[in-house]
């Protein structure tokens, strides 16, 4: 096998659900993620090993099966069609598979550099991003934004991105000096899936809410914030709340970012559990457990704040800590959290920082 390709899992701490209606968006990316290793193959076909799901083997554009776990290599495939001749043997790694961390990107974009470097094709980082944006909405039917490709594709160890989801650019925030913060992940135990969820009806409510706030708008961010303001009360009630989500978590991200290079943690912690709430409140993205576990979370010693990380549904909740405290804090919420619920085998860590797509 030749040099692995290792593809992180990101965190957004700021800027759920606005990547879709190019919205701005703060996201890192971990020290965990997928390691992919390959060789070209004889015959032209593709074969990947994983070390959890097991085995697949498919031609390059065949038909793609929504049903089964290779579908990311397969839309991999497709969208480099006629590009590509060389299929490849691979052996494939990643943990916390469908926990909210992106990790469906994450594998994306794995196959989509291992397949372009086994046919010697040069992918630059803006082509990465638009084709895993192509492999998630135009080949999987899932109606994702820019958010999860820019942040791993550009993921830096010592930097936030703030992130431009309309025109695709990023700013690193740089981790201010001896700010003294860690992130700590909490997984439920509880699985996701955005193509089962109501992740792809949310995005049609905003679509819906930015073309009666502005006719001809196809997105939020194509609508000012005054005119949302002057015409919000003309919009069907549920249309109303998915707009309000989109502009405050657009607000919230700008002071986020501000907070962040003045190391400002206390704030940002707001900020998170603000997110959070107007996500279950106004986005109506939530599951009872997850509620719970943010809940606990946030209310730990050391911590400054909680959200989701991913679409809400299920997975993880991501926390920002206190450094010197956060070992504890993470033992606490998993004891406390599994007690309640020793079911679902949740867990809780101190996650390290990497840098993007290498």
């Amino acid at each position: 096998m030749n040099q692995p390709i290792f593809s992180p899992y990101r965190i957004c701490p700021l800027g759920a659900h606005v990547d879709h209606q190019g919205g701005v968006a703060l996201g890192r990316t971990l020290s965990l993620g997928t390691s992919l290793s390959c060789l070209p193959s004889a015959d032209g076909r593709i074969r990947i090993n994983s070390r959890q799901l097991g085995e697949a083997e498919f031609q390059i554009g065949g038909e793609i099966d929504l049903t089964h776990w290779a579908r990311y290599a397969q839309a991999a495939a497709r969208v480099l069609e006629g590009r590509i001749q060389r299929g490849m043997l691979a052996e494939v790694d990643g943990p916390l598979v469908g926990a909210g961390l992106s990790s469906s990107a994450s594998v994306g974009l794995a196959y989509l550099k291992a397949l372009a470097g086994l046919n010697d094709l040069d992918l630059s980082a803006e082509e990465l991003v638009e084709l895993d944006h192509q492999l998630e909405t135009g080949q999987l039917g899932l109606q994702n934004g820019l958010l999860d490709p820019l942040t791993i594709v550009h993921g830096r160890q010592d930097a936030l991105l703030f992130m431009d989801t309309n025109t695709g650019s990023v700013t690193p925030v740089p981790d201010p000096p001896g700010a003294g913060a860690s992130w700590i992940i909490a997984n439920s135990g509880t699985s996701r899936e955005l193509t089962r969820s109501s992740f792809n009806q949310r995005v049609a409510e905003c679509r819906q809410a930015a073309a009666l706030l502005q006719p001809g708008a196809s997105a939020l961010s194509a609508v000012p914030r005054e005119v949302f303001e002057d015409r919000k009360r003309g919009l069907p009630p549920e249309l109303r709340l998915r707009a309000e989500h989109y502009f405050g978590e657009v607000e919230r991200v700008r002071q986020g970012a501000q907070a962040w290079a003045e190391a400002d943690l206390a704030s940002f912690g707001q900020l998170m559990n603000q997110s959070c709430g107007s996500s279950i409140r106004n986005y109506g993205s939530s599951s009872p457990v997850l509620v719970e576990l943010h809940e606990l979370a946030s209310s730990t010693p050391g911590i400054h704040g909680s959200r989701f990380s991913g679409g809400g549904y299920g997975g993880c909740v991501v926390a920002l800590a206190e450094r010197e405290r956060a070992d504890g804090a993470a033992l606490s919420i998993a004891e406390r959290f599994s007690s309640r619920h020793p079911e679902l085998r949740p867990s809780a860590f101190v996650a390290g920082m990497g840098d993007g797509l290498r």
